[in-house]
């Protein structure tokens, strides 16, 4: 379509569904995303309440920097996981390892 086009009521209204489909799919990124260093920080098991929030509403973009804000501040370290024992390795390839 040329600039000096009009659009018709048909292409105005594809063209906002288009943009509602897009924003949609950008929350469902950043839930994705929000959920995922959720489950690699500190507040796995205590967050009071914050992966209902994310799953369940539609944060604001203020929200939304509160919520990755204290995300990244409490994200696991390296030296931060467990370090397995010689005796857990081999109980986990036991259990979850490839048989011959």
């Amino acid at each position: 379509m040329k600039f000096t086009e009009r659009m018709n009521l048909n292409e105005l209204d594809a063209f906002f569904d288009d943009v509602e489909a897009d924003q949609h799919a950008h929350q469902e990124r950043l839930k994705d995303y929000a959920l995922f260093l959720l489950l690699n920080s500190t507040m796995r098991d205590d967050d009071d309440g914050l992966e209902d929030e994310i799953i369940d509403t539609e944060p604001t973009l203020e929200r939304w920097r509160e919520i990755f804000e204290r995300l990244k501040l409490n994200q696991l370290r390296t030296i931060d996981l467990p370090n397995w024992s010689q005796t857990s390795f081999n109980k986990s390839y036991k259990d979850n390892g490839v048989d011959n």
